[in-house]
């Protein structure tokens, strides 16, 4: 052919491809050698838009893989002419969100099962009362458990722990008082709790306060090992830190009226009271002076009280002792001004006096119940009670007669008593708790 048809030839070829544009064979080149960008993004399981899928799929949160980039936008696929199969993008994310899920009601359902077992359980080994802490008993139940929210409770006082005596006990018998008592089905409450009528006491056990009186060294001692300061094992306060642990559930706690000393180690004093408020246990008083209030005139009462605020808040400015313990049981002859009165700029507000009698106290709701008068009993070994009136003797009485003994409900906002007692029950005392009857 010649160079003329030859010409002619190839600038038709151009008209052709270019509808009537003229084409030059280097854009032809360009075009074969640049593919066309494809019209789907990058397949998510990371094959390459012409390869057959491998079936092995990508880990979520890998991303795209390094040294394959390839040209973003939109056009025709690879190749000419023929279809080509894209696999299907992989629902990598919605994956993820399904195991997401499952793992969070997994995680879910393991807290519910474990609060659930610690509910029920009451930390008392899964005893059958406690099953039903919180729930509402029915009268059958209540009946079996002998409930009554109107029968006594004890106010323990211990003075010393050291050899024994009337007014002593032994590291030893002190940790057997405590152990008895749990064995029993006694539980602690604070002086506070029981004043506010607020006993939270499983249902079926029996609400139980401990008090220590002139804040003697034995209560609580510190010793120094290795240069660190720890609690004295062996003093009171050493000894009821170490049966909480060991028993949880008897929610360990008592209150120390202090005065006229401090428990000793003056350089410790305030470290002791302040122990003493952050580990859950309460400061009431003593008189300073220790003296009897019944032999006082009413200014001298009232500078004996103020006298023993203004000692613990000395140490506590943001503490309110909420009670007294009354030398030798001894109340002033106008009690009013145990609960109300002022001296020199110290509010004079106690809720609760304690005497030293040998009686349980009325419950709370009971008309014959006296905060500004609280009898006690003395804790002691029984082969020296010669009154029997210590704390093993009133364990013995309401081991025989039941019916006599504080046992709770288990809920505090409610009071049960048995229908033949209702006549006790001071409505003005039941505040806004509900009274039942079975």
């Amino acid at each position: 052919m010649s160079e003329r048809e030859d010409g002619e030839s190839s600038s038709a070829g151009r008209r052709r491809e270019g509808g009537g544009r003229r084409v030059s064979r280097l854009e032809k080149r360009s075009r074969r050698e640049r593919p066309p960008r494809p019209r789907e993004p990058y397949p998510l399981d990371g094959t390459h838009p012409l390869e057959e899928p491998s079936g092995q799929e990508i880990p979520s949160g890998q991303g795209m893989p390094s040294g394959r980039g390839i040209p973003s936008g939109r056009g025709r696929p690879y190749g000419r002419g023929r279809a080509v199969r894209r696999p299907a993008a992989r629902r990598t994310r919605l994956r993820f969100t399904r195991r997401f899920y499952v793992l969070l009601g997994i995680l879910a359902g393991v807290i519910l099962l474990v609060t659930l077992i610690l509910t029920l359980s009451g930390g008392s080994g899964g005893n059958f009362k406690s099953l039903h802490a919180g729930a509402r008993l029915s009268d059958a139940e209540l009946n079996r458990l002998k409930v009554n929210e109107l029968g006594a409770i004890m106010i323990l006082v211990y003075h010393r722990i050291g050899e024994e005596g009337k007014q002593s006990r032994t590291p030893e018998n002190f940790l057997s008082d405590l152990e008895y008592l749990y064995e029993q089905g006694y539980r602690c409450v604070s002086l506070r709790e029981l004043v506010a009528n607020h006993i939270a006491v499983e249902p079926g056990y029996t609400p139980v306060v401990i008090t220590f009186d002139e804040a003697d060294p034995s209560q609580f001692r510190y010793l120094e090992e290795d240069g660190r300061l720890q609690v004295d094992p062996r003093c009171a306060m050493g000894i009821m830190e170490n049966f909480a642990k060991e028993h949880p559930d008897f929610n360990m706690t008592a209150t120390f009226f202090v005065l006229p000393q401090l428990f000793g180690q003056e350089e410790y004093e305030e470290m002791k009271l302040r122990y003493l408020v952050e580990h859950g246990y309460d400061i009431g008083c003593r008189t300073p002076n220790n003296v009897e209030l019944g032999g006082l005139g009413d200014a001298k009462v009232l500078e004996e009280l103020a006298e023993s605020i203004r000692m613990v808040k000395e140490f506590l400015p943001d503490y309110e002792p909420m009670a007294i313990a009354l030398p030798g049981g001894s109340r002033p002859k106008n009690p009013s001004l145990l609960g109300y009165g002022e001296y020199e700029g110290v509010r004079i507000a106690f809720a609760a006096a304690l005497l030293e009698g040998s009686n349980p106290a009325p419950a709370p709701c009971d008309h014959d119940f006296d905060p500004l008068s609280l009898p006690r009993i003395k804790a002691m070994d029984p082969s020296l009670d010669t009154t029997d009136s210590g704390l093993y003797a009133w364990l013995r009485y309401f081991m025989e007669n039941p019916e006599r003994r504080y046992v709770s409900d288990g809920d505090p906002f409610t009071v049960t008593v048995p229908k033949h007692m209702e006549e006790r029950v001071d409505m003005e005392k039941l505040g806004n708790r509900r009274l039942r009857l079975y």
